[in-house]
């Protein structure tokens, strides 16, 4: 059999060695075969939430539970402010929710009442309240009943929820723009978004809960005296900051509680337990969470089950869409001391623990709007750890544990959590030949990062110190976000995303949207009457900052009102200055600021402007007026022009200054309108452009365009990647013209979208191949690239067989899903993409 041929499942029955398979690339049955049987069964047994289509996967359930518990409690303290009344509902949730233990666990720990159902973030947005109750297929039966119950909770939350609230002091103008679903998506408050952690506070070995308890505690007793002293101005703060402690207090002692009652559980479990072996498991369970949270953990289970109800306590208190995390970096030390120093435990034994907590975090759902699932297809989140990168004295980071997550994904192959590996010239072999082996084994992941670049990137923009920007994790797919005292961003609202296709658009239409029918951005004139690019690509500098101002404004007063609005207990008592002042941790006092406008769709506007610049002001083959008629058409009747401008219109990612430099003219722009607009810290709003699968979900939504896209065609991949099969000049090209943007003064980040020949990489000889492109792409400067690795023939193999390739994964964007989780036109975009050949 040859390298790209696909074995039927009467031939997978038939293999007699994994030789077979490994040598025939079938990866996803070489998993099957090699990871542990208790790997397997927990892979086998997780719930998708993720949607298909927009549409949740049968089976798949809303927990009532959950959203039940807290307005029950929330409706008991009419009179505490936001915050404190959240920790008490939160606390009251987790002292009352049903909880389990899956067969075979050995981690434990879930947002909601069973593995099945989906939580519902009832006191977020009143609009996605209204889609939970018309969601076909997810409640339970009988069904009028849980409707009836779903809508008893919408009518108290009606009016009240925290973008209700935030939306009453939207610009009225700037509100209807906003949510009208054309220009961004999102919503301006931190009930949904990504948030991220405080890892060097409580993730060092040195704190937990309950030390965090005894700080709190020294906090109240002197902020109390000093209420009850010599009357003055300054004590007058301490009033709200007494609230503020209490609620952090209250909810991490529910914590510690809730740990405790899985301990008791798993002791009830373990006392009917028959196999022997399976009964220390369940023992050992109950002791780790007897352990952890309360107290610092002493090994890996302790470790890993530690940081794991981090993550599910922050998911009961909001909607988190990411999943910040540096595992080797926080639990490589316990690692080493379990599996290479006292061996307490093999290196298989640790990667069925890794694993499992891989498989933990992606039964992990949360109910989310239809264009969220649009856009986020087959997975629940964007959920990237970090491995990699350096030490806070610039040594290598990475360890043992590094080595274990990418054996172990390699193992379960789940889309989420996906890796971002941070890339640095020290970087050893053993650990590049690993990264290689995921990414030639079709996960997709880890991605590669350019470590040294975005520590600059983020001392740049943000002006974190040298130290803390070396212990930067992805906040969500991309940016990098450190995870100190005030380097951390306790909350990215996702609402700062634009649809820059559409400033393209509205240039050629005077700001008149003719998707939506109505006047959306400035008008900048008739488009007939553009006289050369210059003024072009004024009216476009125009179009683009209004676009960023919308954006920014509104993202801006939901932050600034958050804490009122909404209340972060629990991510606050995990926040050390927010411990430390007390504040809510979403307050930017003492942060520096991680904000930045995800630019989707970006580079739409760079082949437009450069088809006009060429066929209209260079070439005058056709007049402005000529191209706003076949646009205004959809390009129907005008086929012939329509394939002039897609054929003989630059396109970026061949190495062609014609286009790049109008790609440089546009970043600088964006950069530079960057440092003019300020987020609730003061700091700088930096354009990231990417695209998870909203080059999908705004298909129907961008209009015609100039590069010769027709309404209702898929929109480019993401970030700087050239679109599907227009990056005719190999892969160096596409390399050096991504080059050519500042990777540090320019922007954010940048994505970068790469399909390899599976049979290129193949052994040694192509590891080499990679390894020697990996260092072209880092001396070039650029700081991300990401490779899908697979042939045409599986991917259409697994369109026509979606049974027999469940475990097939392609990367889309920022994030990695299984082939057969993604709409038909997002396989077929990803298919279209150019299979570059190295060497």
């Amino acid at each position: 059999m040859t390298a790209t041929s696909t074995l039927s499942k009467t031939d997978l029955k038939n293999c007699e060695t994994v030789e077979e398979l490994r040598e025939n690339q079938q990866w996803w049955w070489l998993a099957e075969r090699e990871r542990s049987a208790r790997l397997d069964y927990l892979r086998k047994a997780t719930w998708k939430k993720g949607a298909l289509g927009g549409n949740y996967f049968d089976g798949i359930r809303l927990d009532l539970e959950y959203p039940t518990l807290f307005t029950e409690a929330w409706k008991k303290y009419p009179n505490d402010p936001s915050m404190l009344r959240r920790a008490k509902a939160t606390a009251y949730v987790l002292d009352n929710i049903s909880i389990f233990i899956t067969d075979s666990a050995q981690l434990v720990g879930y947002v909601g009442s069973a593995p099945h159902t989906i939580a519902w973030r009832v006191d977020g947005a009143s609009t996605v309240n209204s889609e939970v109750y018309n969601e076909p297929g997810i409640h339970a039966e009988p069904e009028a009943e849980s409707l009836k119950k779903v809508a008893e909770i919408n009518s108290y939350w009606n009016g009240q929820t925290a973008v209700d609230k935030v939306g009453r002091l939207i610009d009225p103008e700037d509100a209807v723009k906003f949510f009208s679903g054309a220009i961004g998506w999102g919503t301006p408050s931190s009930a949904f978004g990504y948030s991220g952690k405080n890892f060097e506070y409580f993730m060092k070995g040195d704190r937990a809960f309950s030390q965090i308890i005894a700080e709190i505690d020294e906090k109240i007793d002197e902020a109390e005296e000093a209420t009850i002293g010599t009357p003055s101005p300054h004590i007058l703060p301490l009033y709200d900051k007494l609230n503020n402690w209490h609620a952090m207090k209250l909810v991490l002692e529910a914590a510690i509680r809730f740990a405790g009652r899985y301990a008791r559980l798993a002791r009830v479990m373990a006392a009917k337990e028959t196999d022997e072996q399976r009964k220390k498991e369940l023992l050992r369970v109950a002791e780790t969470c007897e352990r952890v949270p309360a107290n610092p953990p002493r090994n890996l289970q302790e470790s890993l089950q530690y940081e794991h109800f981090v993550q599910v306590l922050a998911r009961y208190e909001a909607h988190e869409g990411a999943w910040p995390s540096r595992p080797d970096y926080y639990h490589g030390p316990l690692y080493a001391k379990d599996v290479e120093v006292e061996k307490n435990i093999t290196e298989s034994e640790a990667i069925d623990l890794v694993g499992e907590y891989m498989i933990r975090c992606s039964e992990y759902g949360s109910f989310s709007p239809r264009y969220m699932r649009e856009g986020l297809q087959g997975v629940t989140g964007t959920f990237v750890w970090t491995l990699g990168g350096v030490n806070q004295d610039g040594t290598d980071a990475c360890n043992g544990m590094t080595i274990a997550l990418l054996k172990a994904a390699r193992l379960v192959r789940v889309a989420n959590p996906t890796f971002g590996f941070r890339w640095h010239p020290k970087v050893s072999n053993e650990v590049l030949r690993e990264c290689f082996e995921c990414i030639r084994q079709g996960l997709g992941y880890p991605t590669l990062r350019n470590d040294p670049v975005l520590i600059q990137n983020t001392m740049h923009w943000y002006g974190h110190p040298l130290e803390e920007a070396r212990t930067w994790v992805h906040m969500a797919c991309m940016s990098p976000n450190p995870t100190t005292k005030h380097g951390t961003s306790p909350f990215r609202m996702a609402s700062a995303t634009m649809n820059s296709a559409k400033t393209i658009e509205y240039v050629l239409h005077n700001g008149y949207d003719r998707v939506v029918n109505m006047q959306m951005g400035p008008k900048t004139g008739d488009a007939r009457e553009i006289k050369d690019f210059e003024d072009l690509f004024e009216r476009w500098t125009v179009q683009l900052k209004w676009l960023m101002n919308l954006l920014v404004r509104t993202v801006n007063l939901g932050r600034f009102k958050d804490p009122e609005f909404f209340g972060r207990p629990f991510l606050s008592a995990i926040t050390e200055r927010a411990v430390e002042h007390g504040i809510d941790a979403v307050s930017p006092e003492g942060e520096r600021g991680n904000a930045w406008v995800t630019a989707f769709t970006w580079i739409e506007n760079v082949d437009s402007m450069a088809a006009i610049k060429k066929l209209v002001f260079d070439d005058k083959k056709y007049t402005m007026s000529q191209l706003i008629d076949a646009l205004e058409a959809e390009w129907d009747g005008y086929e012939q022009m329509r394939l002039d401008f897609v054929k003989n219109g630059p396109k970026w990612g061949n190495d062609d200054d014609y286009v790049d430099d109008i790609m440089l003219r546009c970043l600088s722009v964006a950069a530079e309108h960057s440092r003019n607009i300020q987020c609730t810290s003061g700091n700088c709003w930096p354009i990231l452009p990417e695209n998870v699968s909203g080059n999908i979900h705004y298909a129907n939504i961008v209009g015609a365009l100039p590069n010769g896209r027709r309404r209702g065609d898929a929109l480019y991949d993401g970030g700087v990647s050239p679109g599907p099969g227009l990056d005719k000049a190999g892969p160096t090209a596409v390399l050096k013209s991504v080059g050519k943007i500042d990777h540090v003064n320019q922007g954010r980040s940048f994505l970068l979208n790469q399909r390899l020949s599976p049979t290129q990489l193949a052994g040694d000889k192509g590891f080499q191949l990679w390894n020697s492109y990996v260092r072209t792409w880092a001396e070039l400067g650029i700081d991300h690239i990401q490779f899908n690795v697979i042939s045409d023939k599986v991917l259409r193999a697994a369109q026509n067989d979606p049974e027999g390739y469940q475990e097939v994964i392609v990367r889309v964007a920022g994030y990695s899903a299984h082939f057969i989780d993604i709409s038909r036109k997002t396989q077929d975009n990803i298919i279209q993409r150019t299979v570059q050949g190295l060497g």
